[in-house]
């Protein structure tokens, strides 16, 4: 195991903690447009992702992602557990690709918005998770592109999908139970976006507090 596999082993560690955390506020604001249980669906699948580490204590980047989204799919099935598989099994498909450590970071999430985007059929402006990854991804590869830090590009992508899952509240659902709830959305952030939006600040925060990527 590389000292780069053990930093992202590290990061998913943080990042299933935060989300346990957060699981009531994610609760409920799902119960504003949907079922009020993303929180519950979140802390299944952060007790996967822990479970999946536990079980592979060697591996590379790609073994982890894939062992991690495999473990989500069996254990968090719903709509939601299963987007959130899928991109951490898109982002395992993406082999070794060439790049600062900043590049690569950027490489996987774009190939795991890809195929969120795909398996979930939204676009951006729908009131999804999309309207907080799809910014995270474009304000990563900006940062990337541009010779910043992987501290760097994590920060821009949590702040992005910060200002993205914000947007959502004056936006008008289209997918699923929130979609056709109509007002009764209106002036609350979607769940979704918001759960990308902890995700990924629970990322810059470890990676901040570690030294990793400056």
């Amino acid at each position: 195991m590389t000292v780069e596999d053990g930093a992202l082993r590290a990061t998913l560690r943080h990042v299933a903690q935060d989300l346990r955390a957060h699981a009531d506020v994610l609760n409920e604001l799902d119960g504003t447009a949907g079922d009020g249980d993303l929180g519950v669906t979140m802390n299944l699948a952060a007790e996967a992702v822990t479970q999946a580490l536990d079980e592979t204590p060697d591996g590379s980047t790609e073994e982890l992602l894939r062992s991690c989204g495999a473990a989500v799919a069996r254990h968090a099935p719903s709509t939601s557990g299963t987007l959130v598989a899928t991109g951490l099994l898109r982002s395992a498909a993406v082999q070794a690709p060439d790049g600062t450590p900043a590049q690569i970071v950027s490489i996987r999430l774009a190939s795991a918005v890809a195929g969120i985007q795909e398996r979930g059929g939204a676009e951006v402006g729908s009131r999804t998770m999309v309207d907080a990854l799809a910014p995270a991804r474009d304000a990563a590869h900006a940062a990337a592109s541009s010779g910043r830090s992987l501290a760097e590009t994590i920060r821009a992508a949590a702040a992005a999908a910060d200002e993205g899952a914000t947007a959502t509240a004056t936006m008008q659902a289209k997918h699923g139970r929130a979609g056709w709830l109509g007002d009764r959305a209106a002036g609350h952030e979607d769940a979704g976006a918001r759960m990308v939006a902890i995700v990924l600040a629970s990322a810059a925060a470890h990676v901040d507090a570690a030294g990793l990527g400056h």
